[in-house]
């Protein structure tokens, strides 16, 4: 009996050959699965980075295409080798680029775009392909393909962007952009509440910001490049962009002299039609621009402006609480200030048609709220204060301040949104009036 006890208890004290083999080869299965796995997330970890790495220089290259002058903004030769091209048409080719046409390149003697340059980062060899076309005589297309191999695999990054005339380095006074095509632009600071986001519907990531001094905020979003001539408070993750800092006065507000030349025309136009004088209060109602009035107008309710041009008042003009105000294609102008009371409203029909202005050497020259999601708001301009938007309504335009000695500042609070309409191209042809004329242009 007990040499059958120990008999089974010796049979029991380890593992037999057999298991100890199946034992081993489990384990190495495992190990390798998992070094395999582990392969992948760095590979996959390596080549997000490289995207990235070439996601930036795309972006470099766009912004120095940005700051290039209209007769610059070109290609200076084309190079055969080149993909995506036609090198004997000289033409970008539709059925490589996604475009609706094939689109001819544009290459001039002045242009300082080259169509191949080559970057080395951590031994990665980037090669950026540069195309400039032309989409009409007031707006270029900039197309960059970055090419780059990882271990034998070529990978490649394609994007674009269109410049204007009037937001090319060329078109400016004093080397500086008037109006650059950005969501906020102010010759003083830039202050974003946390939330706060500055964004454009289509994503084509133009809503930027532009300012002479500094932005602050490490929690708002925006959906393109903060140019800034001081130092900029943001968190890089949450900037589609470039971020630039202490670049001098990016922003040049146009002169006292063409203010007051195109304010004078602005009351002009609304004193040819239709005139009234003292305080006048309007509520659910249809008024008609032009319209002038000498003293401050109040809206309640629902009121609509028919036609075009400006409601232009002497006083405040004032939206009252609840207030709707739609315009087919009007714009409210005050030589004092606007202000918009809770949930006030105001809506246009056509982004590049309308907006508000005020006049007011004031901080909260325009005293904002935005819209309903969906609904378009305009231009916002003081030529000689600042801007406060607040409430969480989103405001379908672009927001200008050019007050100085520190007047000129834009301030969105409470979590709101900024969003730069595809349509107001630069910043609303309110504000054609005051942009310099262009250059004579000997390329395109």
């Amino acid at each position: 009996m007990r040499s059958r006890l120990h008999s089974g208890l010796r049979r029991d004290e380890g593992f037999t050959l057999t298991e100890l083999t199946v034992a081993l080869m489990l384990a190495v299965i495992m190990m390798i699965a998992i070094a395999g796995t582990l392969r992948g997330a760095l590979a996959n970890s390596r080549s997000n980075r490289f995207r990235q790495e070439a996601t930036s220089i795309a972006m470099e290259a766009f912004e120095y295409s940005r700051r290039l002058g209209w007769d610059n903004l070109a290609m200076a030769s084309i190079d055969p080798q080149a993909p995506m091209i036609d090198p004997v048409a000289g033409v970008l080719i539709a059925s490589e680029t996604g475009l609706t046409s094939n689109e001819e390149l544009l290459v001039c003697a002045t242009g300082a775009l080259p169509p191949k340059t080559t970057i080395v980062v951590e031994d990665i060899t980037y090669t950026a392909w540069v195309y400039v076309t032309t989409v009409n005589p007031s707006l270029r297309r900039v197309m960059v393909e970055i090419d780059w191999e990882i271990e034998g695999r070529p990978s490649t990054y394609t994007s674009e962007s269109e410049i204007s005339i009037v937001s090319a380095g060329g078109i400016t006074a004093l080397d500086q952009p008037i109006f650059p095509e950005a969501a906020i632009v102010a010759t003083g600071n830039v202050a974003l509440s946390p939330g706060s986001t500055v964004s454009i519907p289509s994503n084509a990531h133009t809503a930027g910001i532009w300012l002479n001094q500094s932005f602050a905020n490490l929690d708002a979003v925006v959906d393109g490049d903060i140019v800034a001539g001081g130092v900029v408070n943001a968190t890089p993750a949450n900037v589609y962009g470039t971020i630039e800092q202490n670049a001098g006065s990016p922003v040049n507000a146009p002169s006292v002299t063409d203010i007051e030349v195109w304010r004078a025309g602005m009351r002009a136009e609304a004193m040819s039609g239709t005139s009234q004088s003292g305080n006048l209060v309007l509520s659910n109602t249809t008024i008609s621009a032009p319209f002038y009035v000498d003293g401050t107008l109040t809206l309640g309710g629902a009121v609509h402006i028919s036609g075009s041009g400006p409601v232009y008042a002497t006083g405040t003009i004032r939206l009252e609480s609840g207030a709707l105000v739609t315009a087919d294609g009007a714009h409210l102008a005050s030589d004092a200030t606007i202000v918009f009371d809770s949930d006030a409203q105001f809506q246009v029909s056509e982004a590049s048609a309308a907006g508000v202005v005020a006049f007011a050497a004031s901080l909260q020259a325009l005293s904002l709220r935005g819209g309903n999601a969906g609904t378009i708001q305009g231009l916002a301009y003081a030529p000689y204060g600042g801007i406060a938007l607040s409430g969480t309504s989103p405001w379908q335009g672009a927001l200008v301040a050019h007050g100085s000695a520190g007047l000129g500042e834009v301030s969105v609070g409470g979590g709101a949104t900024v969003g730069y309409p595809a349509n107001l191209l630069p910043t609303s042809a309110i504000v054609n009036p005051l942009r310099p004329p262009p250059v004579a242009s000997v390329c395109g």
